[in-house]
C-alpha cells in the first residue's frame, strides 16, 4: 500500500498546528495553572525561578504555530516516502 506523502504531511501539520494552538492560548490566559502542570509533568523544581521571564506573545504563538507546523509537515512528508521505498 503506498502513502501519499504529500496527503500525510498535510495531515499530521494540520493536527499538530491545531493542538499547538489550544496549548499556546491556554498558556495565554492562564500561565500560572499551565506553567503548574508543565512543570508537574516534567519535574521542575525550579519553576517559580523562571515563570517571570516566560511571556506569550501573539508574534510568538504565530512564530511558533508556522515554524513547528513546517517542521511535522516536513517529517510526515519524509518518513512517508521512507515507508514507500519499504514497500517495493
Amino acid at each position: 500500500m503506498k502513502i501519499k506523502a504529500g496527503h500525510l504531511g498535510i495531515a499530521g501539520a494540520l493536527t499538530f498546528c491545531s493542538l499547538y494552538t489550544i496549548l499556546a492560548l491556554v498558556l495565554k490566559f492562564f500561565p500560572n495553572q499551565t506553567l503548574k502542570f508543565i512543570g508537574t509533568i516534567h519535574m521542575m523544581p525550579k519553576l517559580e525561578y523562571i515563570k517571570p521571564f516566560i511571556t506569550v506573545t501573539p508574534q510568538a504563538i504565530a512564530i511558533g504555530i508556522i515554524s513547528h507546523t513546517i517542521i511535522v509537515f516536513v517529517f510526515f512528508c519524509v518518513t512517508a516516502m521512507i515507508y514507500n521505498l519499504f514497500q517495493k
